[in-house]
């Protein structure tokens, strides 16, 4: 399978979503050359704060997976107990898309599923496309992750 290097970012100029090459330019401004085939003009301005790689994974619903999406991500585990009893646990995670050395990960909200500190997450989890669902991101969504942290 071929890696897809591709961004995306919100356009100065109307707000709608660019989606293709990134473009680096003078003063810290930031581009991207459309990949669109309908569209046959230059390079579009966007919002450096919006911009974002796609992840080359997509969720349950086969919609793209960019940096700076929310998302939620069920999990489900078999724990033992301390008299070797096994039994299923099972939940849901929410956090922002990130791209680390490891992988595509999410910082994920640590205050879901009643955790204690006792059983906090790690910073970063590792995103499978699969097991998750894009809500938002935080361009469009700025509050939702902290909405879902602090009901």
């Amino acid at each position: 399978m071929q890696r897809i290097i591709k961004f995306r970012g919100k356009s100065v100029a109307d707000g709608a979503w660019v989606y293709g090459d990134l473009i680096h330019m003078k003063g810290r401004k930031m581009a991207i050359w459309p990949t669109e085939e309908q569209y046959n003009g230059g390079a579009i301005e966007v919002i450096p704060a919006s911009v974002g790689q796609y992840t080359n994974s997509r969720d349950c619903f086969k919609k793209e997976i960019y940096e700076g999406d929310v998302v939620r991500q069920k999990w489900e585990a078999t724990v033992l107990d301390e008299h070797d009893d096994a039994y299923s646990a099972k939940g849901t995670q929410t956090g922002i898309v990130v791209l680390r050395t490891r992988g595509v990960c999410m910082s994920p909200c640590l205050k879901e599923n009643d955790l204690t500190e006792d059983a906090l997450l790690t910073k970063n989890v590792p995103v499978t496309g699969w097991r998750s669902e894009i809500i938002g991101n935080t361009t469009d969504n700025p509050s939702l992750f902290e909405e879902i942290c602090n009901p």
